[in-house]
């Protein structure tokens, strides 16, 4: 089906006629009426994928993309992985979702802060599952490896160099740069590591326990228990050697003095 979206002075009003695109709209000063533009409904799917304020919150600045896409060997790794052949899949979450609509209303809910979840029959769930079909046409339908760690355990030091860009490819898009937070996503993630170190005083903490709180939030963070809006980077995303690197190039086998 199509949707109409005609926008005049700034009043927006929605008419469904069909169900399979929708259309969206533009004002122009050198027309008396509404411009109306039509686009298919993968194409809507495809901006809402692109689009922080699907959840209904400026606390939040994560889209679909932010966590979700192909993980190239020199660019951000993408801690969900890709999202082609999501809607073949039998599973999600590391198998702990079977419908593919409440996994997506998780991300929502959990790191998106959305307090309404979608229906199957709300406009941006319909648009959203459409443009995962379309990426999902060529895809395996298989449910990708995801194997999410419970069992936190202290890690021998890594390798500062290669943890500094291990640190740019997985914590800088939302942690910003080291020590400062410069060019971080959101207020709400730390800057790295003092802020966290802050939240977890030497005495109350001894210094290997501050360096298993960043690999309990990096781990598993809110997928299971731990406080915060942080997904899990999952094995198969980041290993224990580049966790074990990022340890190293934040300085966290020494941080008895800090």
């Amino acid at each position: 089906m199509k949707r109409h979206h005609v926008r005049q002075c700034g009043l927006l009003v929605t008419s469904l006629l069909v169900a399979t695109s929708s259309a969206w709209i533009g004002c122009s000063n050198e027309t008396a009426g509404p411009i109306v533009e039509q686009k298919t409904a993968v194409e809507h799917g495809e901006v809402i994928y692109n689009d922080s304020s699907i959840a209904g919150t400026e606390l939040n600045t994560y889209s679909c993309a932010t966590c979700h896409g192909e993980t190239t060997p020199d660019g951000p790794i993408k801690m969900g992985g890709s999202l082609a052949g999501a809607t073949k899949r039998t599973s999600y979450w590391a198998g702990q979702e079977v419908d593919l609509l409440r996994a997506v209303n998780a991300c929502l809910y959990y790191f998106m802060l959305k307090d309404k979840a979608w229906t199957a029959d709300d406009e941006e769930a319909r648009a959203l599952y459409a443009y995962l079909e379309f990426i999902s046409q060529d895809a395996p339908g298989d449910a990708l490896p995801f194997t999410v760690v419970t069992d936190i355990v202290d890690l021998p030091p890594g390798d500062k160099t290669r943890g500094q860009k291990a640190y740019q490819r997985a914590c800088a898009t939302c942690h910003g740069a080291a020590h400062t937070g410069a060019m971080r996503l959101v207020e709400r993630a730390p800057i790295l590591p003092e802020q966290t170190l802050s939240e977890h005083p030497l005495g109350e903490y001894t210094a290997d326990e501050r360096r298993l709180v960043f690999v309990e939030k990096v781990r598993y963070g809110a997928f299971i228990s731990y406080t915060g809006q942080m997904p899990p980077f999952s094995l198969e995303h980041l290993s224990d050697d580049d966790m074990a690197d990022i340890l190293e190039y934040l300085d966290l086998y020494n941080v008895t003095s800090k």
